[in-house]
């Protein structure tokens, strides 16, 4: 390792990089792309075997066991062979396979673990480290907040310009753990894959501190349906700063955005004029379209919701309270 990296960087790419960092830290040459390669059958539509389980945890490829367990063979081998079909059309139907995979594993992170290697094109393995540097919103369940941590895993995939979700929590982690010889290195590759004036460190930091701006720049690339992903993210990050400036709290629980803005609308005088309560509401019906993909929205429709907090944004900076 005293090679100096800086004279390969015209040639290297992250993910050999990775490796790299992964068996300084291991001490061991991690694979995971044969564990995917293993797994492709599952793919094509075969049930989840035993072997499988050990395919993953094989130590050859990485470090399973430092950190994980799978339930005991005589546990789950019945319940594997209902899973046929689980990973050839993911990530349709999603909610309801991860769940059934929760239900066999009892265990969030193993099941992440699955389908990262399953589907490495959809998923990521669950990380509590991770899911705190993004700041991504706790789920009511664990199921609930594995889907908010893919969601936010696929915005950065796009952001990121890469092929797959698998690949983000590698460029993530590699950014915020390894604050030394590689990571000048790192962000020099992947600032070259992100939007114009933006490194790969700012993309990450302001997916927690100003999304609205990740979403103006990505309306000005003419990509509007990452344009929509970032500006409801700065909906939901707007109301959640909103409700604490003011002393409220509102719990994790369906309908949590309808309530946070009834609740701003009662208390605080601010917010109880007709406009400003109608200019929060149609942003959220905006924002629900796009969360929950029950309409396709167009070019426009994103802007509006850009547009829109944008003014909530100057409105309540301008202290007009």
């Amino acid at each position: 390792m005293k090679r100096c990296l800086e004279d390969e960087m015209d040639t290297i790419d992250y993910k050999r990089l990775f490796k790299l960092i992964a068996k300084t830290e291991s001490g061991n040459e991690q694979n995971l792309e044969d564990i995917e390669r293993r797994l492709e059958p599952l793919r094509r539509g075969k049930a989840l075997a035993y072997q499988d389980l050990e395919v993953i945890a094989n130590r050859e490829y990485w470090p399973f066991s430092k950190y994980w367990m799978w339930p005991d063979k005589s546990q789950i081998e019945n319940k594997l062979e209902t899973t046929a079909g689980f990973f050839k059309d993911l990530p349709n139907n999603e909610i309801t396979i991860i769940r059934r995979l929760n239900n066999i594993f009892k265990n969030i992170a193993l099941v992440s673990i699955i389908l990262r290697f399953a589907r490495p094109d959809c998923y990521a393995i669950y990380s509590w480290p991770v899911l705190q540097i993004l700041r991504i919103e706790r789920g009511k369940n664990a199921v609930e907040e594995y889907l908010n941590y893919i969601r936010e895993m696929r915005i950065l995939k796009d952001s990121f310009g890469v092929k797959k979700v698998s690949e983000v929590d590698q460029i993530v982690w590699a950014i915020f753990y390894l604050q030394g010889k590689y990571a000048v290195e790192l962000k020099k590759i992947l600032a070259k894959q992100l939007p114009e004036n933006l490194s790969a460190e700012e993309l990450i930091i302001y997916l927690s501190h100003n999304p609205l701006r990740i979403a103006r720049e990505y309306l000005k690339r003419k990509d509007h349906i990452t344009a929509g992903l970032w500006a409801a993210k700065a909906f939901e990050k707007f109301l959640d700063d909103e409700c604490r400036n003011h002393g409220i709290y509102i719990g994790e629980h369906i309908g949590r955005l309808s309530c946070m803005i009834r609740e701003l609308s009662s208390q605080i005088e601010y917010w109880n004029d007709t406009e400003k309560r109608s200019l929060l509401y149609r942003i959220k019906k905006i924002r629900n379209m796009i969360v929950h993909e029950t309409k396709p929205l167009g070019f426009s429709e994103i802007e509006e919701i850009i547009i829109s907090m944008e003014t909530l944004t100057n409105i309540t900076s301008l202290g007009n309270r």
